[in-house]
């Protein structure tokens, strides 16, 4: 109970309360007695103390240091039996009661103790039974909800039964808002705003509580009534406001909301793991006929018969941090950046092309669009990349490159604009020009170089330039590819790679004497330039498959 609601007891109402009226409210747990020097130290807080100040000092800075002492040890107010050994209330103890906000109570010599004790706790008790009476219906009827797997607006609808105030839950997770009365002015008002529109707004508007456990943030439950408040410092509890109530009501309501959000994302993982197998299948050619491709998208409802091409979203050089050794918690941080890029990614074409499907691998995401490549399709993708590059840059310490393969009819054969879209990222990397858009007819020579790159011709090719140098780089733990590559990308000015590999120019001059030496060639021939040019890009892309 407060100190409010002892005051009012019927059979205590000669009680007055002389000093600390703001702090009514304070709650009671117990009542004790202290008429020795040193008895507060045994209080444990939510007391109220009975004293007669029989064994304090007859001085008011003795009274004074007594209420300092039980106000620290977290007493709730102070009845003071006067008339007996302390005549009249000092002005310097109901001073301090007023500013600490701590309640100094009146108590007439005609009051035993157990006349306040025996009321008092038979009302805390009587209370508490109440209460738990109030919890035990409250957990009831949670429970059901929970058991019962009901929607998100049944718990809102008994949760504002148990308030008497209507709610609504803000779902962060899928970006829906939930009430609990669509008739309520405050929803109606809500209804004609956005999702971001009523996030911002009802922050500003309502008290609101966060739904979360310890792993993941869900969302917030609003009450929609600004008028609700705690109760006031008039002596008078409010009616309308069970703060009991209130308060585990809304506990349960987050817990039971928590549980049902938990199922809707597991269910939504299942569903988004199934729905990108299917796309991994279609674009990897795992899928041999027509008919299954037909039958598996009129599960999902996805509509095929216009084609459709894939864009691949990678990001760049990011499987050299796997060569490093990293902890757990930068493993972890690692991981969150790549969730963040295709999160983002996934948000931002949906938001364009709201029909793509999408497939992820650990460093790429593919998107399967069901539509022409078009000019102004072309321009769609350019400005969807340059957003996505906006929301990532101030966010991950990475950028991304996006390749786009060609428009392909029929959809059994999808993998050839896949196949696409990864040469033109395979391609970004030998031309070192990441974080832009690029376009399968963009990447000029490596479309003759990726239909060429595996025939007996070619890999003999390769193999006369660039196996002698791996052979050496393995044996002497040496950098001769890299160095020649960076030759070969700095026009064959030594200089200018010795800059680009933070080598002294020396030290390049050296390595390029040895490539020409075991090469068995005059490198600085001009003739012999386009040969060694041509035998990286294909080692390169040979690469993967090969070494």
């Amino acid at each position: 109970m407060t100190v409010a609601e002892l005051l009012i007891t019927p059979t205590l109402k000669n009680l007055k309360l002389i000093s600390g009226f703001y702090g009514v409210h304070r709650e009671i747990s117990t009542v004790t007695v202290i008429d020795t020097p040193d008895g507060f130290q045994w209080l444990t807080g939510n007391e109220v103390v009975i004293t007669t100040t029989y064994a304090l000092e007859k001085t008011e800075e003795a009274f004074c240091n007594f209420i300092t002492s039980i106000i620290v040890k977290g007493a709730s107010a102070l009845i003071v039996k006067t008339d007996r050994y302390l005549k009249v209330i000092p002005e310097n103890a109901k001073k301090l009661c007023d500013e600490k906000n701590f309640p100094l109570i009146y108590c007439p010599e005609s009051y035993a103790f157990a006349d306040i004790i025996n009321p008092t706790l038979s009302s805390i008790i009587s209370k508490q039974e109440a209460q738990l009476r109030k919890a035990n219906n409250i957990h009831k009827s949670f429970l059901e909800l929970a058991i019962n797997d009901c929607r998100i607006q049944e718990i809102l609808q008994t949760l504002s039964t148990l308030i008497k105030v209507p709610t609504a839950y803000v779902d962060t997770v899928f970006h829906k808002v939930y009430f609990s009365d669509t008739s309520n002015e405050n929803t109606i008002l809500l209804n004609t705003m956005s999702y971001k529109q009523i996030l911002t707004y009802f922050k500003e508007h309502y008290k609101y509580i966060e739904v979360a456990n310890k792993k993941q943030f869900f969302g917030f439950i609003i009450i929609l009534d600004s008028n609700i408040s705690e109760p006031t410092t008039d002596l008078e509890p409010n009616p309308d406001f069970d703060s009991h109530v209130y308060h585990t009501a809304l506990e349960y309501a987050s817990i039971v909301i928590i549980l049902r959000m938990q199922i809707l994302v597991s269910n939504h993982m299942i569903e988004e793991k199934y729905r990108s197998s299917f796309v991994g299948d279609l674009v990897l050619n795992n899928v041999k006929t027509l008919t299954e491709i037909e039958t598996r998208a009129h599960l999902y409802g996805w509509d095929f018969s216009a084609g459709g091409f894939i864009v691949i979203i990678d990001i760049n050089n990011f499987k050299k941090y796997y060569l490093k050794e990293l902890s757990s918690k930068e493993g972890r941080q690692l991981q969150n950046y790549v969730n963040y890029i295709f999160d983002t990614s996934i948000q931002y074409m949906h938001a364009t092309f709201p029909s793509a499907h999408y497939y992820s691998q650990s460093d790429y995401i593919s998107f399967l669009i069901g539509e022409k490549l078009s000019s102004v399709v072309q321009e769609k993708l350019k400005n969807v990349f340059h957003q996505i590059q906006h929301a990532l840059e101030v966010t991950v310490p990475f950028t991304v490159s996006m390749g786009v393969g060609t428009y392909i009819e029929n959809i059994i054969d999808i993998h050839h604009s896949y196949e696409q879209a990864r040469q033109v990222i395979q391609a970004v990397y030998q031309t070192h020009q990441f974080n832009r858009i690029t376009f399968y007819d963009q990447i000029g020579l490596y479309k003759l170089l990726f239909s060429v790159a595996y025939n007996k011709e070619a890999i003999e090719f390769c193999d006369k330039y660039i196996q002698p140098l791996r052979e050496y780089d393995i044996q002497h733990h040496a950098n001769l590819i890299e160095t020649i590559q960076a030759i070969v990308n700095c026009g064959w000015n030594l200089k200018a790679a010795s800059d680009a590999l933070y080598l002294h120019y020396n030290s390049v001059k050296y390595r390029f004497q040895k490539i020409c030496e075991i090469l068995d060639i005059d490198l600085r021939n001009p003739e012999k330039h386009t040969e060694v040019e041509l035998a990286l890009k294909l080692f390169f892309l040979q690469k993967e498959s090969r070494y």
